[in-house]
């Protein structure tokens, strides 16, 4: 699909009597290596176009994607005959009128890199620090944007290389999940270095430990911060606010977190792949403060969601429901070693995944700690430790964090951990359960 099919169902919409459209053409081309048992076994590549159509009419508003250019006249016609059975839209106002202006697009970096040496040295970086076998991916994703509205157009470029390894030494397993932007430099060396931590943390601790339920001091790594951070990112979101969906409600303005705690979404940063140069009703993206010194500054917003809480936007459009492109947690001035060795008895956990919530307003969840769960004694590993949940809130989880390491990781894995840069956070009273 070309710009010219964009330009050409913008003026069906409005034919068709739409008012207001906002339309996102994603023309993605990716390439990518998988690994297993220490062995490249499959190298793909794919093309993949679409168009997020967003559009008004009377109030009432309609959504769709599509993926076939010889769509466009079904589509169409499918929307209008949806708009016209569906009640008027009370939370959505307007898309931005305000005319925007566009900078800070990177020179990107040659997309020509050969993921099959990526992935070899990857391998061989694990191999070499110990692991018995690894498995894993590497993906090149190059994405070129446009996204249309009334009042604005904006064009850009980003993705970049994500890669993920898993380690095995015996029954012990270590992971990496990394992605590095456009802007990022990345090459064999990299990969290298990402092997072998993956395979160190294998090796941390070769025997069994036990831990008791209950709450316990926590450091948590990168990857459990991204996944507890980006997994809740939409409880500030202001249309979860608005919808009593979310457990920030009521502390704009607050202290959430200790005095260091400075959490920021950063759609301009491309060194990694969440990056975007506006948002999906053109407005200009910017570096957005959330949480600074510990106080909740800012949900986020698209134009109509402003508008009600008499705000500016933050450009975070999700049009009825704004989300975030791409959280930094600010990293510290300690080591995460010698935050471990300072921290006394507790736990170091290394990832996580399954998180789910079981109550939206409060944000209780639970997670399962994976790849790297050490028993600490003393500011010491002292062993591994299998079978237990996370059980906390994300509220009490902030409150309770003491430290943050000076080391920080862009982190990606999965539907578990969005694209984010995150250090290691050392967290008090953390509740600790059993999982089986």
């Amino acid at each position: 699909m070309t710009d010219d099919i964009l330009d050409q169902l913008f003026r069906r919409l409005h034919a068709e009597g739409f008012r207001q459209v906002a339309l996102e053409l994603v023309q993605e081309n990716v390439d990518q290596v998988r690994f297993s048992s220490n062995t490249k076994d499959l190298h793909n590549h794919w093309n993949e176009e679409s168009i997020s159509v967003f559009a008004e009419t009377n109030g009432r508003t309609v959504s769709t994607v599509i993926k076939d250019a010889s769509a466009l006249d079904s589509a169409v016609a499918r929307l209008k005959e949806i708009a016209a059975r569906t009640p008027e839209n009370p939370s959505f106002s307007s898309l931005n009128p305000e005319p925007q202006s566009y900078s800070g697009m990177p020179r990107a970096r040659s997309s020509d890199v050969d993921i099959e040496d990526l992935a070899s040295a990857m391998i061989n970086g694990s191999l070499a620090s110990g692991s018995e076998r690894v498995a894993g991916l590497v993906y090149n994703r190059r994405s070129a944007v446009t996204v249309m509205t009334d009042h604005n157009r904006c064009s850009y470029e980003t993705g970049g290389i994500e890669a993920v390894i898993r380690a095995f030494r015996g029954n012990f397993t270590g992971q990496e999940a990394q992605h590095f932007g456009i802007e990022a430099n990345v090459d064999s060396s990299t990969m290298e270095r990402l092997g072998a931590e993956a395979a160190e943390t294998a090796s941390l601790a070769q025997q069994k430990a036990d831990v008791e339920p209950g709450r316990h001091r926590v450091l948590l790594s990168p990857y459990v911060m991204g996944n507890i951070l980006t997994y809740s990112s939409g409880f500030l979101s202001y249309y979860s606010v608005e919808t009593g969906l979310s457990c920030f409600s009521d502390l704009l303005g607050k202290e959430v977190s200790f005095p260091g705690f400075n959490l920021h979404d950063s759609p301009l940063d491309f060194n990694g792949v969440g990056a975007r140069l506006c948002d999906e009703e053109g407005t200009a993206t910017a570096r957005i403060d959330i949480i600074s010194g510990g106080v909740l500054k800012s949900y986020l917003h698209s134009y109509s969601t402003a508008s009600r809480a008499g705000v500016k936007t933050t450009a975070n459009a999700g049009i009825i429901s704004p989300r975030s492109w791409q959280l930094q947690l600010d990293a510290g001035r300690r080591g995460y070693k010698k935050i471990l060795e300072d921290m006394g008895d507790g736990l170091l956990i290394g990832n996580s995944w399954y998180t789910r919530f079981q109550d939206y307003r409060n944000g209780v969840f639970s997670t399962v700690p994976r790849d790297g769960v050490f028993l600490v004694k003393n500011g010491e590993i002292s062993g591994s430790v299998s079978g237990i949940r996370i059980s906390d809130s994300v509220t009490s989880i902030l409150s309770g964090v003491r430290e943050i390491s000076r080391e920080a990781k862009n982190v990606k894995w999965w539907e578990e951990i969005a694209p984010s840069s995150m250090p290691y956070v050392l967290v008090d009273n953390v509740n600790i359960s059993r999982a089986f």
